[in-house]
């Protein structure tokens, strides 16, 4: 077992860095200019230094070293809010894949589930789907590990890996435990497209967005075409329920599409680059459309973005329950060893000011769908809250 005798405090915090970056760390001029502005507080990290030793030298088991220098970086990073977070190789390319669009695995979705995690989507084409997985089904092992106890986070990450590579499922149908069957299954590119449309009656469009990948502003004009391919549609409603998010740049796009002058977003921070002003651009292509734009408490960041910007502009209606209050920006930096760091760096504003953090946005109509009923030989609108926003856009 290794020792750590009692060395000044200076000397074991030069230590704890280079096993934390490594003995020859690769530092940029802009990097060196910025630790000399921001040197490091060498008493605070003193208490460190010691905390460290005693938990190398005392904790009932050894602990890695680079083990404890993640969990430091990881506690300082999330201490600063909810959104900021230190990001391993793993959680790096999760982040990628998401804001991409897609990703190497087998294609599946699913929520926990007592004995593991529950099959909840299965999207077409993929090895999932050749294996003749269904919704309903039980996952308990995902190679070989039994997968009750772990988080649904974990359950991803173990779901996803290189393409080409292999993993196995243990798989109960639902309701019937005794019986389960394993399959092995190859990974390959999964795209995941972020929305979804409908075609309404009285030549209405009704459009998902689930997340704001960088292919979503291409989908939406592609969905938008489709919908218009024998009539072009006059009246479009957009829902932004449960969207969590993503791409910054995709959601003004999209109210680009939309507004035709005028700001379209601003964001403050500390640094010149978290201060920008977006404005829209003079290529509208759907600016005539009639819009109803549906949220819910769920809906977040680049869902407020684009709503705020229709609403501010009195482009759309907004219909709905208030937002989660989400105006915040995280940047990625790039580190080492395959690593990134994800931090706030800059608060957003609506068109005309409004901040968005922790207040959301205000619905002009709220969700009430009790007197509803669908009368209209149109599935879609078996979702009363899609129903009301039908009959909302109907009387525009």
């Amino acid at each position: 077992m290794r020792s750590y005798p009692n060395l000044p405090a200076k000397s074991l915090i030069v230590g704890i860095m280079l096993l934390a970056f490594g003995s020859s760390p690769l530092v940029s001029a802009d990097q060196s200019s910025e630790t000399t502005k921001h040197p490091l507080p060498l008493e605070e990290l003193s208490t460190f230094s010691e905390v460290y030793y005693h938990v190398k030298s005392h904790y009932v088991e050894e602990v890695d070293d680079q083990v404890l220098i993640k969990a430091a970086i990881r506690g300082m990073v999330s201490s600063l809010d909810n959104h900021s977070k230190f990001l391993d190789s793993s959680d790096l390319r999760h982040f990628q894949a998401d804001n991409s669009g897609e990703y190497a695995g087998i294609g599946l979705g699913f929520v926990d589930h007592p004995l593991g995690i529950k099959i909840n989507s299965v999207i077409k084409n993929s090895p999932a789907e050749r294996q003749n997985l269904k919704e309903g089904m039980i996952i308990t092992k995902i190679n070989g590990i039994d997968i009750a106890q772990i988080s649904l986070d974990d359950a991803y990450k173990l779901m996803r890996g290189k393409k080409a590579s292999q993993v196995k499922l243990r798989v109960f149908e639902s309701g019937h435990s005794e019986n389960h069957t394993d399959h092995i299954l190859t990974r390959e590119i999964i795209y995941l497209p972020s929305v979804s449309s409908d075609l309404l009656p009285d030549n209405t469009g009704y459009l998902a967005i689930y997340q704001f990948t960088k292919k979503s502003p291409l989908e939406f004009v592609e969905a938008l075409g489709e919908m218009s391919a024998n009539q072009p549609i006059q009246k479009l409603i957009i829902d932004l329920r449960d969207n969590p998010g993503g791409t910054l740049e995709s959601s003004i796009e999209i109210a680009d599409f939309f507004v035709d002058s005028g700001i379209l977003l601003t964001s403050s921070g500390r640094t010149s680059e978290a201060n920008e002003t977006f404005a829209a651009s003079k290529i509208t292509p759907y600016k005539d459309l009639k819009l109803v734009v549906m949220m819910n408490e769920h809906s977040a960041s680049s869902s407020e973005i684009l709503a705020a910007a229709l609403q501010d502009h009195n482009k759309a209606i907004i219909l709905g329950s208030t937002s989660y209050g989400k105006g915040s920006i995280q940047s990625i930096y790039f580190l080492q060893r395959e690593s990134g760091l994800k931090i706030t760096t800059a608060k957003y504003y609506s068109p005309n000011g409004h901040e968005i953090q922790d207040v959301g946005i205000t619905p002009d109509v709220k969700f009430r769908t009790n007197h509803l009923i669908n009368n209209q030989d149109t599935n879609v609108l078996d979702d009363l809250e899609i129903l009301q926003a039908f009959e909302l856009i109907s009387k525009r």
